[in-house]
């Protein structure tokens, strides 16, 4: 049952989804991005990685438009101004209840998480944007793939731009990725010379031994281990090593797996991959 204490002071479920959709309202309403004036001043300048930004931007921007225009139309309903819809009563509910609302998850990510930890991943992602949007002719020196709605694209993108500048064919090249010293955006100290670097990742089921460079067994209690900043470049796929002493590691983003695979990550390890496989070790982008 929908009930709160009582007494003085006392807040109903209603008043509770009223300040909730205000702070929202308060944080969004002046969040969005110009796509159209952003293309025409890069021009021909426009490369896959910008393709692949301003992409995200009209993602965030058709999820951004569905969130005020909700919201707005709820808070006429609370003032009295509209009849409360089943539309308005699930979204008024999901405020109570801290769940994503239906229609916003429709044209977001997969994320199993609460609507407040939701909305602060949210902003960070709306911060990259901005970021780049700053500097559009060139992308972040470490790029948080974990913040893009459509990551594969951003893999695609960085074979592309290999395929370019080497006039490769772009069929014939597979991602490749190696794990790097640095463990912080901030050790990142210029762009990638062959790929893009990457970080946001976390290892489930085993965990990445910095010092040995190599794949190993999870400490006792530890879910997650936190990978370090990873450089993905495009290579060949008649020369990628296809040997046991790397495991091509499945990447998701979210722990529920399946439907959210992204792409296969290539690990160093000194024991065979089945084990890894037999072990169910999965790289995941998005733990709460």
């Amino acid at each position: 049952p929908r009930v709160v204490a009582g007494g003085e002071g006392a807040v109903s479920p209603d008043e509770i989804s009223q300040n909730i959709t205000n702070d929202i309202l308060d944080k969004l309403l002046e969040k969005g991005f110009d796509t159209e004036d952003l293309s025409r001043t890069l021009g021909e300048e426009q490369g896959p990685y910008q393709n692949v930004f301003i992409q995200e931007m009209d993602v965030h921007n058709n999820l951004l438009g569905e969130i005020i225009r909700s919201l707005k139309e709820l808070l006429l309903g609370f003032a009295g101004e509209l009849t409360m819809s089943d539309a308005m009563d699930t979204l008024k509910g999901s405020m109570y209840l801290d769940r994503i609302p239906p229609l916003w998850n429709k044209r977001a990510w997969p994320s199993l998480r609460s609507l407040q930890s939701w909305l602060i991943d949210f902003m960070q992602r709306l911060t990259q944007l901005e970021d780049w949007q700053n500097n559009p002719m060139e992308i972040p020196r470490c790029t948080w793939i974990s913040g893009l709605v459509n990551p594969q694209s951003f893999l695609t993108a960085i074979c592309q731009v290999t395929a370019q500048k080497n006039q490769w064919e772009l069929d014939k090249l597979v991602t490749w990725t190696d794990i790097t010293k640095k463990e912080s955006v901030d050790q990142v100290e210029g762009l990638s010379r062959d790929g893009a670097y990457i970080i946001g990742l976390s290892m489930q089921g085993a965990r990445w031994d910095q010092q040995g460079g190599v794949l190993e067994r999870s400490r006792p209690k530890e879910m997650f281990c936190k990978m370090p900043v990873i450089n993905v470049r495009g290579v060949a796929a008649d020369k990628a090593d296809t040997s046991a002493a790397f495991f091509k590691c499945p990447c998701y983003k979210t722990e529920q797996r399946g439907p959210t695979y992204v792409f296969e990550a290539n690990i160093k390890t000194k024991v065979s991959p089945a084990k890894w496989v037999l072990a169910g070790v999965a790289l995941i982008m998005d733990v709460i």
